[in-house]
C-alpha cells in the first residue's frame, strides 16, 4: 500500500538546514565521498551499494551514524547542487509505503532533470548533462538510507556517474 503527496518541511526545517550546512555539511560529504571511493575502487564499503548498467547507475547509502535529519538535509543540500547545474526540479513529493509484515518505510523524492534537451547539451560543449537523477531518502524506526539514481534515456552519451558524484560530493 502507498500514500503519495507533495513534500512539505516542517517550519523550521530549513533553519536546522541552515546550522546543518555550517556544522555539519562537509563532515557528511566526507563520509559519503569516503564510502563512495572505497566501494568504486574495489576496497568495498559496508555503507555503501553501488549498481550500473547500461540504463542507470545507483548508489544506496545507509551510514549508521547518521540521524534521519541529517540525510534528510542532504537530499536538500544535492538538490541544490544539480539545481545549480542546469537540472530542473520535476517532482518533489513523499510517500509511505507498508508492507505486507506491517512494516513502514518513508521515501522522500526529489526528480531532477537536465534544464537543456540532450542534443543542445552535447553540442554546445556544456556538458553537465548525467541523465534523469532521483534523489531519495528512505526512512522508518530501523532504516535510514540516500538513494542516488541516475537513469540515461535512448542511445544518448552521457557525462559518467563518476562525474555526477563529482559535482555532488564537491
Amino acid at each position: 500500500m502507498m500514500h503519495t503527496k507533495v513534500l512539505i518541511r516542517p517550519e523550521n526545517f530549513y533553519l536546522r538546514y541552515q546550522h546543518w550546512q555550517e556544522k555539519n555539511r562537509q563532515l557528511h560529504l566526507e563520509m559519503l565521498r569516503g564510502s563512495y571511493a572505497n566501494e568504486v575502487f574495489g576496497k568495498g564499503a559496508d555503507d555503501l551499494n553501488y549498481e550500473h548498467s547500461s540504463q542507470y547507475a545507483r548508489i544506496k547509502w545507509s551510514p549508521d551514524s547518521m540521524q534521519i535529519e541529517d540525510i534528510a538535509f542532504m537530499l536538500e543540500h544535492l538538490s541544490g547542487v544539480l539545481l545549480k547545474n542546469n537540472y530542473s526540479l520535476q517532482l518533489r513529493d513523499e510517500r509511505n509505503e507498508v508492507f505486507d509484515s506491517g512494516h513502514k518505510v518513508s521515501v522522500q523524492r526529489h526528480y531532477l532533470k537536465p534544464d537543456l534537451p540532450c542534443e543542445d547539451v552535447m553540442q554546445s560543449g556544456n556538458l553537465h548533462l548525467y541523465g534523469n537523477v532521483f534523489l531519495e531518502h528512505r526512512f522508518s524506526s530501523h532504516y535510514n538510507a540516500l538513494n542516488i539514481i541516475s537513469n540515461y534515456y535512448g542511445n544518448k552519451r552521457y557525462l559518467s556517474f563518476e562525474k555526477l558524484m563529482e559535482v555532488l560530493l564537491a
